[in-house]
């Protein structure tokens, strides 16, 4: 074969090569582009956008008190983005370790909203064990005003006599969103 068919031939190769490799990555960036466009859509049109801060972990050992100002606690404060799709929030708390003397129904939590007095959620560790999930909260539809809840755990002293007293725990709090559902009521 001749020197300039030997070029010829390797330009058209190197030519269809640069061309397949051109294809393949706009077809990729195509692809990507629409997935990611799929996962953020609701039927609003944009995307899940939340703003979360939790506080310190809930260490520590317990006494019996008569309510739940007397036991551990801790803040997550949540809301969605001024551009966020309308979304329900999850409040989780993860049990690290838990005395197993704590697993009854003495052993209580209550979540507040806002400072609120009166809270809006609660339930005991009967039957907990550690690396139980919890979710304090469920379904809590978030607005862009930050919403404060705050986690209290407490030994009832009224259905214990300090026998779960000295006894301890270790947790976390975190969240989770999902989009709103549109309502077709």
């Amino acid at each position: 074969m001749s020197k300039k068919l030997i070029n010829t031939i390797i330009t058209i190769i190197i030519v269809i090569t640069i061309v397949l490799i051109t294809f393949s990555i706009t077809y990729s960036w195509f692809l990507v582009s629409r997935e990611t466009s799929n996962v953020n859509s609701s039927a609003k049109g944009g995307k899940l956008e939340i703003i979360y801060q939790n506080g310190q972990d809930i260490t520590g050992r317990l006494t019996a008190s008569s309510n739940s100002s007397g036991g551990l606690s801790t803040t997550a404060t949540i809301r969605k983005s001024s551009t966020s799709v309308d979304a329900l929030a999850t409040i989780t708390l993860h049990v690290t370790s838990i005395s197993s003397e704590l697993a009854t129904n003495a052993f209580k939590w209550e979540v507040y909203e806002n400072n609120s007095s009166t809270p809006i959620s609660s339930n005991s560790f009967d039957g907990v064990v550690d690396g139980t999930d919890i979710d304090v909260i469920s379904n809590y539809p978030l607005t862009t005003s930050d919403t404060t809840f705050t986690i209290k755990l407490w030994i009832d002293g009224n259905l214990n006599n300090n026998s779960l007293s000295n006894k301890s725990f270790s947790g976390y709090i975190d969240a989770s969103a999902i989009n709103k559902p549109a309502n077709n009521g």
